[in-house]
């Protein structure tokens, strides 16, 4: 019964602030499933149904974590494409050891060439070498310690602003662009990220302070975008690295009355980082209602930690 009380626990916990034992929840879900599903099929047969409870309570948020999709939606003419990355800086500090992958990933971007690209922790000097752009906001600000993100367009940007996150460098920006006699919001988000080191993994020292700080200003940050958000009466897009995995507060908060590009058209289970060889779902695309979402694709790339988002939809 422990399996299915952390089951409730961690439904509830989707929606308020516990900390520590909301992040440990979020990451731990998929493996709470897979236990309740085991209880489950005893509960079957020994026919003890209280077992199935936490396996059905699961289920609702189970599209969050993992889809089966073999629908294809056709793409009109008309339809608009948008890629997310978290670039590590292009590599520039060598955390890859692989001297090509600054030039595989500008030529990574260059074969998508989407209408809209959305960087995370990019670097001033590489991100002005990205080409086929009229319209670009590169976010950078001199002599203010913050990561660099940056919205290049097709479309013509007609109003830009950053968001700014306290007492850290995580931050967010916004763009207006103009597509098609409508304009939309677009939101570039960095989250604050735990880093989780090596040691800090293996002594424990501190670690659950350290989540707990990191899963409070999350959620400070995910209501700073929102505030931001409840001001615009245009469609938004709410995409970057959110550093936080489904079914968690800073999510719910974000996702709020708007669509996960993943749950709507996504596959598998749309890992974009990978903890040690465990996948997590950390970065997002939410749309508006009233976008058409045709398609969700997410790579396997190896060019940062993180992975890139390609999302296709319609006004």
């Amino acid at each position: 019964m422990i399996a299915v009380s952390l089951s409730i626990i961690s439904e509830i916990s989707s929606n308020v602030n516990w900390g520590w034992i909301s992040v440990l929840l979020g990451i731990s879900w998929p493996i709470l499933f897979v236990i309740n599903v085991v209880l489950s099929v005893f509960g079957l047969i020994s026919k003890r149904y209280l077992y199935l409870l936490g396996v059905l309570i699961l289920s609702i948020n189970l599209n969050s974590f993992f889809r089966i999709s073999t629908e294809s939606t056709n793409e009109p003419n008309e339809s608009i494409n948008i890629l997310t990355f978290n670039v590590r800086g292009f590599n520039t500090n060598n955390l890859i050891k692989n001297k090509d992958t600054t030039s595989n990933t500008l030529k990574f971007i260059d074969s998508i060439y989407p209408d809209i690209l959305v960087l995370q922790e990019s670097d001033y000097k590489i991100s002005r070498k990205i080409k086929g752009y009229d319209y670009e906001f590169l976010g950078y600000r001199k002599n203010l310690d913050k990561s660099l993100l940056s919205i290049n367009s097709k479309y013509p940007i007609i109003n830009k602003g950053y968001i700014n996150f306290p007492h850290t460098k995580n931050n967010g920006i916004y763009a207006d662009i103009l597509i098609q006699n409508d304009t939309i919001r677009i939101y570039n988000l960095h989250l604050q990220s735990y880093k989780l080191t090596g040691n800090s993994l293996r002594t424990g020292k501190n670690l659950l302070k350290k989540i707990d700080n990191t899963f409070n200003q999350q959620v400070l940050q995910s209501k700073i975008v929102r505030e931001n958000a409840s001001n615009c009466t245009m469609k938004i897009i709410i995409s970057g690295d959110l550093n936080t995995p489904p079914n968690t507060f800073p999510y719910n908060i974000l996702k709020q009355n708007l669509n996960d590009s993943f749950i709507e058209k996504g596959n598998g289970l749309g890992t974009t980082y990978n903890l040690r060889g465990y996948p997590l779902r950390l970065d997002y695309f939410f749309m508006d209602q009233k976008i058409k979402i045709l398609n969700h694709k997410n790579f396997k790339l190896n060019l940062s930690d993180h992975e890139p988002i390609l999302v296709t939809f319609k006004l």
